[in-house]
């Protein structure tokens, strides 16, 4: 067997009559398998079979049946069909790997993935493999003088295209560090905007009012950046606000946060928070955070809650401060009580309603010294019906409405609401899964009758009590009929759903 071995012309042949018959089969049934489970081998091993088994066994029957040296010229074309069959197997390879790197990588992290650049290098390199053997390798030529007369001409052109070539390097290293990606809101100096669109040169970044500013990656990658989007999408808004001096701080927070509250957009978890940044007569400083989900609405959202704080400062009697101009001869607590409704405008405004209306002169007192009257904005929750209402409602002016929740998010409605019309009168029933509420449709003026007051002159006034209770027995069937009704629809619903699961 040693001597077999040693003879050259005995190992061609055994890898001739042996080795490439066994190799060929064992290839054509693995591909057959491999074929039959849809495996994504296969076109691997197709291009094995195929391509780089023949050639193979072409250069091997004339190196070794004929001969032939490595200068030959029939030998070099066939070691070329060989190393670029070679080559297309390993791209394959290649590209089945860059697949599942890239399924990989978006499940471990559905943001950023795998940089392309990084996919792209295992195929650059199998390509330059392949080109400098077969120059070097199968034809014989001498790449030194090339590589020499290359670097110079490299270094060259490094020197002129400097600056291209430093955005390029910050592309490549933004696309691989993937710091912000299309989508994300970033600042980057006094440039606010969403990214567009990330390119081996340059980004895009539209600002809010729509432009289109283009920026090369160098300065990005030079620069600090700041990402609204990552690592969560969570945003505080912070808005400052200053309220007269002589309020009570505690009332000013409530007020603030019952504004905070009320903004749409605000998250109830993180819930808004107030803070003191600054105690001095004549103004006390505040900030407001509240959070966001979408970065983008930041500047509605502070807006809108500008607006409800107006709202709100008066319904908690909380006087924002005066202009400045005006800081030592305006008296917001005294402009503020001589804004409000006096006793007998409070008592013409009781007089709206159909159910006050007729009461003698001394009930129409009693309610009007019990009385406030208050300012909600459209949109603005008014009342959330309880067991204990606060008091007796009198719509003066705008539009409301009652609604009651059968399914989250889902509100129906109960009643639309007129000047004139009263309500707080409703209460609240186990049948019922969410209290109702009264609702701002418009910007209203309603006037709120204390519980206690209201009682008093209801019990001194059999007709006005009898008319409440027509008025609230009403509403209460109404709810009744609004939550029944939901009900049956939400059970159709959810039986036609599971006929519809069952049959499928």
């Amino acid at each position: 067997m040693r001597e077999l071995l040693s003879d050259p012309a005995a190992v061609w042949a055994l890898i001739l009559v042996v080795v490439l018959p066994v190799v060929i089969i064992g290839a054509a049934e693995i591909e057959e398998r491999l074929r039959q489970r849809d495996s994504a081998l296969t076109p691997v091993v197709s291009v094995l079979r195929s391509w780089t088994v023949p050639f193979l066994a072409a250069w091997a029957l004339t190196r070794g049946l004929f001969g032939l040296d490595s200068g030959n010229l029939i030998i070099r074309f066939l070691g070329t069909g060989l190393v670029l069959s070679a080559a297309a197997a390993g791209l394959a390879v290649v590209r089945l790997v860059v697949n599942w790197l890239k399924t990989w990588g978006k499940e471990t992290d559905e943001r950023r993935g795998i940089p392309q650049l990084l996919l792209a290098l295992p195929r650059v390199a199998v390509i330059i493999t392949t080109a400098w053997f077969l120059i070097d390798g199968v034809w014989g030529v001498d790449l030194s003088a090339a590589l020499t007369a290359l670097g110079v001409t490299s270094l060259v052109i490094s020197f002129a295209l400097q600056d291209t070539l430093s955005g390029l390097a910050s592309g490549a290293l933004l696309l691989s560090d993937a710091p912000f990606k299309p989508g994300d809101w970033i600042q980057f100096g006094d440039l606010q905007g969403q990214v567009i669109d990330i390119n081996w040169r340059s980004s895009r970044i539209q600002d809010r009012n729509g432009d289109l500013h283009v920026v090369p990656n160098a300065q990005l990658a030079n620069d600090k950046v700041i990402n609204y989007v990552e690592p969560s999408p969570l945003h505080r808004v912070v808005v400052p606000v200053q309220v007269a001096y002589f309020n009570p701080p505690t009332l000013a927070k409530e007020m603030l946060l019952d504004a905070a509250r009320s903004t749409p957009g605000v998250l109830t978890d993180p819930a808004p928070a107030v803070r003191v940044v600054q105690i001095d007569d004549p103004l006390m400083g505040y900030e407001v955070h509240m959070w966001i989900e979408n970065f983008q609405d930041a500047p509605n959202v502070a807006s809108t809650f500008g607006s409800l704080v107006w709202y709100s400062s008066h319904r908690h009697d909380v006087p924002l401060p005066s202009p400045a101009q005006d800081l030592y001869l305006y008296d917001g607590l005294a402009a503020g009580a001589a804004d409000a409704p006096d006793r007998a405008e409070v008592r013409r405004r009781l007089q709206v309603s159909a159910l006050l209306e007729q009461l003698d002169d001394d009930a129409l007192d009693q309610l009007a010294a019990g009385a406030r009257a208050d300012r909600f904005a459209s949109g603005e929750v008014i009342l959330r019906t309880r067991r204990d209402s606060p008091g007796l409602y009198v719509l003066w002016s705008g539009s409301a409405r009652i609604s009651v929740e059968v399914e989250a998010g889902q509100p129906l409605t109960v009643a639309d609401l007129a000047p004139g019309d009263v309500f707080g009168l409703v209460g609240s029933s186990d049948k019922w899964p969410q209290a109702p509420l009264t609702l701002a449709v418009s910007d209203c003026e309603i006037v709120l009758v204390e519980s206690s007051v209201a009682q008093t002159v209801t019990s001194q006034t059999p007709a006005l009590a009898a008319a409440m209770n027509q008025v609230m027995n009403a509403r209460r069937r109404r709810i009744d009929r609004v939550v029944e009704g939901a009900a049956r629809q939400l059970a159709r619903d959810k039986a036609h759903e599971a006929a519809e699961g069952g049959g499928q």
